[in-house]
């Protein structure tokens, strides 16, 4: 299985690292291609035409829903649906996105697919999400800039499916057409967001609170992020792969071990599957407060593979789980393949995944969970080199006490009082601040790290050979003690260095 997820993954990449689209012939090779599928010898390359084919599809579907050009820089009328809950970011401003569903450039209402960020400057109604809006807007194409270690606005904007950023004009065309419907749980991420907002008592780590509970990052400071950026912990203040995996986790157990004692309920359905589908139950729901953005769609697709293996009553092996996974995620959108997120969470869960086997026992299982934030944060060195240039020198002392503060401490706080938050605000307010007050307790600590100015160390992009050494060498030193050929870990480091130096 994994090599058919390799090849799958390969067929897609080779499309996007191309200035253009595959041309007619290489289509129609990947094409012919297709009936290997029935045959085990030639399966892989078959699985590769489908990849190439696929993501030639999706790239080209893309590619027919932008803004004519006859219309950028104009101001034109559209009609369509908020998509997500609007965000006041400075005085006066209002930042949401927008589903257009139709258009009017003057000449009548046209069909008009496309999926905007807009911002609304001034006085204006309040905007709210599920509302259907008729809206006068100016918009441009999507562009931004990418500096070593910072964010590509662009690049984002692509994977999120927004083909255009505008503004909306003071205009009377401006008009509400019809409230927005949600559902229980969006109204919940609603409430959750406007009560965190309004009553945070002054703790600077309720916006971190808000983005482990509903996903929204808007309000973390510039100084919050380079404290994260500088200790390695950004993953922790999303919810990602970690979160997600540990919610199921614990449930996961939970249910087990309460279902295992009853007989009863044991006779009828084994405890296993009841703690499957009860997993994979608190799994998606956890996605959904989040708002099911891609990452949380990625972590879910991996904690349902996991989950479907175990009520099949099948054993697959881990790394089944993670090509099944990938090829998945792929299936549903492509271009998550160009998400430094994408690469860094399969990285990771693999790294975790090599790192644990072979380890049995007390003694062994102990020291692995101890020491995992520090062979991850080594593990995941060559890919953050090559992603944003930089890397943190002190991410595995940060990672060592934040990962199971934050994992099995803020995090099940959090989630406690966001549910809590729908019986009862005061209560389930009084929850989150106390989650808020365990993130400030460890945040003294974070600073302290982030202050050293050793701490963040800028390196030049890698070529792909010191990319394929490092990593290689990395993970023949996480083998089992015992192994044969650890020593050649130190081999590999000395020919990526060799290559570095070269490159320089």
């Amino acid at each position: 299985m994994i090599l058919l997820a390799v090849s799958f993954v390969a067929g897609i990449l080779i499309v996007y690292l191309q200035a253009v689209l595959p041309a007619a012939p290489v289509l129609a090779l990947a094409v012919a291609a297709l009936p290997g599928l029935l045959t085990r010898r030639w399966r892989p390359l078959a699985v590769f035409a489908l990849g190439l084919l696929w993501a030639a599809w999706h790239a080209h579907s893309l590619g027919t829903q932008g803004v004519p050009d006859r219309l950028l820089g104009k101001t034109f009328t559209i009609e369509g649906r908020v998509m997500d809950r609007p965000v006041r970011q400075v005085e006066r401003r209002t930042r949401f996105l927008f589903q257009a569903e139709r258009m009017d450039d003057g000449s009548g209402w046209q069909p008009f697919d496309v999926r905007v960020r807009l911002d609304w400057y001034g006085e204006h109604p309040a905007v709210a999400a599920g509302e259907r809006w008729q809206l006068a807007v100016r918009l441009k194409p999507p562009a931004g800039y990418a500096n070593a270690g910072g964010f590509d606005y662009e690049l984002w904007l692509f994977q999120q499916g927004i083909r255009a950023t505008g503004y909306v004009r003071a205009d009377d065309r401006n008009r509400r057409i019809r409230a927005g419907r949600l559902t229980p749980l969006a109204a919940l991420r609603n409430r959750l967001a406007t009560s965190i907002e309004t009553q945070a008592g002054g703790l600077p780590s309720m916006a971190l609170v808000q983005a482990l509970t509903i996903g929204e990052r808007s309000r973390i400071s510039g100084d919050q992020w380079q404290v994260l950026r500088a200790t390695g912990t950004s993953h922790l203040m999303a919810i990602s792969g970690l979160h997600i995996s540990l919610v199921a986790g614990l449930v996961y157990w939970c249910v087990q071990l309460v279902w295992s004692r009853s007989s009863a309920l044991s006779v009828r359905i084994p405890a296993l599957r009841a703690a499957a589908v009860a997993a994979l139950l608190a799994a998606l729901l956890y996605a959904l407060l989040s708002g099911f953005a891609i990452p949380a769609q990625r972590a879910l697709v991996m904690v349902g593979v996991l989950m479907l293996a175990i009520l099949s009553g099948r054993r697959i092996a881990f790394a089944s789980v993670i090509g099944v996974a990938a090829v998945v995620t792929l299936l549903l959108d492509p271009a998550s393949l160009l998400s430094a997120g994408w690469w860094l969470s399969f990285w990771a869960v693999s790294a975790i995944a090599w790192f644990a086997v072979g380890r049995e026992g007390l003694r062994l299982r102990t020291r692995r969970w101890l020491f995992m934030p520090v062979v991850l944060a080594v593990c995941m060195t060559p890919m953050l080199l090559m992603f944003f240039q930089q890397v943190s020198l002190v991410a595995p002392v940060a990672n060592i006490v934040a990962v199971p503060w934050v994992s099995f401490l803020v995090v099940p706080l959090a989630l406690a009082g966001a549910l809590l938050h729908g019986l009862s605000e005061a209560a389930g307010l009084a929850v989150l601040q106390a989650s808020a007050w365990l993130l400030d307790l460890l945040w003294y600590g974070l600073a302290w790290l982030a202050s050293s100015r050793f701490s963040l160390l800028d390196w030049p992009q890698p070529s792909p050979w010191v990319l394929v050494t490092t990593s290689a060498g990395v993970a023949v030193l996480c083998l089992p003690r015992g192994v044969p050929g650890r020593w050649m870990a130190a081999l590999l480091h000395g020919l990526s260095e060799a290559a570095g130096l070269a490159v320089l």
